[in-house]
């Protein structure tokens, strides 16, 4: 089993009556790309900022690299964080931005500052003030930041909010390439799972504060693969009928319905197989859900958005 390198146990934030965090036990195993996915207030920042250090726990426990507690202080440096908006100066260019960081980590190398300004692809736009940046370029300096002192763990809230398709696709160049290259794991919150789902390995859904699921990328996969979709009334009595025709991947989802994920062209057998049983069918279909609709369905419809 991969090490678990971050987990929280009942993590919570309250404000006044307020919990914006309730209860949340995440894992992230080490080398992950963890995708955070909710909603706008779904309590993401709050939980990456507490996983930083930058808020307190109401209750709960963080423990990462196998400390927790007050013996967190110890490894702040090995997290990296871009939480909300990268504060740059904007006066000033990517280099000197870097180096005020650098500075303050009393790192001195050669080379350092050009080497990260080659990871996250600002090499070529030399004085630049970072006040003309596009918000893409923004974020990447931004991502830059977070590297300086080369963190085991990437923390990354919104980085492709508001970007841009090429922005969108720049920043998941180079979360796929710090993993690659320098096997670093990396938690990103986000919206939108249909972005999240071409780089993270791993998820957790978070919804008003509570953890919904957390799911592998195979698992999420298989949730919104293609299958047979079964509607009927005792969904129970069908399952002998499966087993007699040699289906084994299959799953009751509900009260309702029966979701199969092989011999995906004999719907039409199926239907009789079950007629003939006496087995009254409301609907037989092959169908796929779209992640973006696992993800609204899983918090409560579009109307929530």
């Amino acid at each position: 089993m991969s090490e678990i390198l971050l987990q929280t146990i009942g993590l919570t934030k309250q404000y006044g009556h307020h919990k914006a965090v309730d209860h949340v036990n995440i894992h992230i195993k080490k080398g992950a790309i963890y995708g955070f996915i909710g909603r706008n207030g779904a309590g993401k920042t709050t939980c990456l900022k507490m996983i930083s250090g930058l808020a307190k726990p109401t209750s709960g426990e963080i423990e990462m690299f196998g400390y927790k507690g007050k013996d967190l202080g110890r490894i702040r440096t090995r997290v990296g964080c871009l939480i909300e908006s990268p504060g740059l100066y904007g006066n000033m260019d990517a280099y000197e931005n870097l180096k005020i960081k650098c500075k303050l980590f009393g790192i001195h190398k050669d080379n350092y500052i050009e080497e990260i300004l080659r990871v996250v692809g600002l090499s070529d736009v030399g004085k630049k003030k970072t006040k003309h940046f596009s918000l893409g370029m923004k974020q990447r300096l931004g991502i830059g930041l977070a590297l300086v002192g080369e963190p085991d763990l990437l923390v990354l809230d919104e980085p492709i909010n508001g970007l841009d398709p090429q922005g969108i696709a720049e920043v998941r160049d180079i979360i796929q390439k710090l993993r690659d290259e320098r096997n670093m794991t990396i938690l990103i919150s986000s919206h939108i799972l249909e972005e999240l789902s071409k780089i993270a390995t791993d998820y957790g859904i978070i919804h008003n504060g509570s953890l919904l699921q957390e799911l592998t990328r195979e698992e999420l996969m298989s949730r919104c693969s293609e299958r047979i979709e079964v509607i009927l009334d005792e969904p129970e009595k069908a399952l002998p009928i499966l087993d007699a025709l040699g289906f084994a991947n299959y799953q009751v989802i509900d009260k309702e319905h029966i979701h199969i994920f092989e011999r995906l062209s004999e719907s039409a057998v199926l239907n009789m197989e079950l007629a003939k049983a006496g087995i009254p069918i409301k609907g037989i279909q092959v169908t796929s859900e779209e992640l973006e609709a696992y993800f609204l369905n899983l918090t409560g419809g579009a109307q929530n958005a």
